[in-house]
């Protein structure tokens, strides 16, 4: 889906409050870029102006949808969530609470830490919404490309994976604000996201900004669109990986056969073992590192290798055996 030009930046303190033409103008543009899942959804409602954005789209397409607030228990929590404590209330939506303990500030540990939790109080047949944008999509693929990362990198975040759904990716985060601000959502800015000890939002607040006033002032279109251009290929690449089988044995544990794998191309095997890595982790599984070492027990170099999050990989004759990590 083609994401318009990016449109200037808005804020709750300079948009107007109410300007019902300029609401359906804004929604009927939107919706031509936004499609939703048909069946029962869960909406990650952080309590944001990108979530509230979601919720609202949703709540006028009259879906019954669930929300879901995942309390961080940082010292600006008690913030978000009280914004979408009222959020759901002016939506008629039902809100469920999550308090998590990442245990760790950095960025990693505390969205591993969110996804967990929205999956584990998840149904088995739902759809979890996130309200990714355009934007984030420019901000993460300029962050993979600082951190050296190859074609996933460059692909940034997928529209779908698993039960997780991004619908907002072809929007502006400025086109949410001004969405969630005109509907007369009470949305807050989350004060983490000005918190300069993170590498992303030093991106966002001064490296992207500093990039557009004196090398491109469309880099945030161009960096979304090499992100679509790299999925294409990204995602031929999966299906190829997806035709080799991944079996789960009778204790739970996630089996490949070591033959078959180091029998593929590198850029098929490693596919292969970070999709078997998230059946075991979930959906942010398989750093290069570790897949490279997951590849030498495979190949014999080694018997067997220890993975974050307790997981183990063990070769047993032909098969490799990922443990743990539930």
């Amino acid at each position: 889906m083609t994401t318009p030009a990016h449109p200037p930046a808005v804020d709750n303190h300079t948009t107007p409050a109410s300007d019902p033409r300029r609401l359906a103008q804004l929604f009927t543009d939107i919706a031509k870029r936004v499609e939703f899942h048909p069946g029962p959804l869960v909406i990650a409602l952080s309590g944001g102006a990108d979530s509230a954005a979601a919720a609202w789209l949703l709540a006028r397409e009259e879906r019954v949808v669930r929300a879901v607030h995942v309390n961080h228990s940082l010292p600006h929590s008690s913030i978000m969530a009280e914004a979408a404590r009222s959020i759901s209330t002016k939506l008629g939506m039902d809100l469920e609470e999550i308090s998590i303990h990442p245990g760790a500030e950095s960025e990693d540990a505390m969205r591993t830490a969110r996804y967990r939790a929205l999956d584990g109080h998840s149904r088995p047949d739902e759809v979890v919404i996130t309200a990714h944008t355009a934007d984030d999509q420019a901000e993460t693929v300029l962050h993979n490309l600082l951190r050296g990362a190859g074609l996933d990198g460059i692909a940034g975040i997928p529209p779908r994976r698993g039960r997780f759904h991004r619908p907002l990716l072809a929007v502006w985060r400025s086109e949410t604000r001004e969405l969630a601000t005109l509907s007369g959502l009470p949305w807050e800015d989350d004060p983490q996201n000005d918190d300069p000890r993170y590498l992303r939002n030093r991106i966002r607040r001064r490296l992207m900004p500093q990039l557009e006033a004196e090398y491109q002032p469309r880099l945030r279109e161009g960096l979304v669109r090499m992100s679509s251009l790299a999925g294409v290929d990204l995602s031929q690449l999966e299906s190829l990986a997806a035709r080799t089988p991944i079996r789960t044995t009778a204790d739970g544990a996630v089996e490949l056969s070591c033959a078959g794998l180091i029998e593929l191309p590198p850029a098929i095997s490693s596919r292969v073992v970070r999709r078997a890595l998230r059946r075991v982790r979930g959906p942010h599984a398989g750093a290069e590192a570790e897949v490279h070492r997951v590849l030498e027990v495979a190949r014999k170099k080694t018997r067997r290798t220890e993975l974050e999050g307790g997981i183990t990989v063990i070769r047993s004759g032909d098969r490799l055996l990922f443990a743990g990590g539930g």
